[in-house]
């Protein structure tokens, strides 16, 4: 059993003794949703499944309780994540990036896992993929190592939040984005935006 495996099993197991510790009537119901999921996963895939219940989760939860943001913020994460994995051109494997550029494909993990790359952990077997939009002519963006640095120093980010910074507008961005600003070599500029992120 591989370290991914190993990981999984874990969670299942974790995932079982909550269960067995929820009342009857949770249980029920979790199991009702389980079934409508399972029925569901012949025509929908599991991404489009979990999408599509952060819809029903918006329509239910119109309010403005924390509770129910909080409800909210949690059923679009999916979808949120889904979104960023597909602009730009979308991602591609560490095969890929590899070839791209010009070097192995554990020298491409490796500078993902010192923090010099962009990258997320695919639902499929844990497999990193890596956004197209973060190469350029055969190398990473100018500054795009200096980027990071300064959004990993927090320790608050995972590889979603970091990859969300670059695509989204922000106050001091003057309604652009960060990768926008990049691709022009604002590299200063990009670095005070990503002080302020984190702060």
């Amino acid at each position: 059993m591989d370290d991914l495996d190993s990981f999984i099993y874990r969670c299942h197991i974790v995932v079982m003794e909550t269960l067995e510790s929820l009342p009857t009537d949770v249980r029920d119901w979790i199991e009702f949703l389980r079934k409508s999921l399972k029925e569901n996963s012949l025509r929908l895939s599991p991404t489009d499944l979990a999408k599509y219940t952060g819809v029903a989760f918006e329509l239910t939860f119109t309010g403005s309780r924390r509770e129910e943001k909080l409800a909210n913020a949690m059923a679009r994460g999916v979808s949120v994540r889904e979104k960023m994995a597909t602009e730009e051109g979308g991602s591609m494997s560490a095969e890929e990036a590899a070839r791209f550029l010009g070097m192995v494909k554990q020298s491409a993990l490796n500078l993902y896992h010192q923090g010099k790359l962009l990258g997320w952990r695919s639902e499929k077997q844990g497999a990193v993929r890596f956004p197209v939009w973060q190469f350029r002519d055969g190398e990473r963006l100018p500054g795009l190592d200096q980027v990071l640095a300064k959004l990993s120093a927090s320790g608050i980010l995972d590889d979603w939040g970091k990859i969300g910074f670059f695509l989204q507008q922000h106050r001091l961005s003057e309604s652009r984005r960060p990768l926008d600003l990049l691709r022009e070599n604002k590299v200063d500029h990009v670095l005070r935006i990503a002080e302020a992120y984190v702060e």
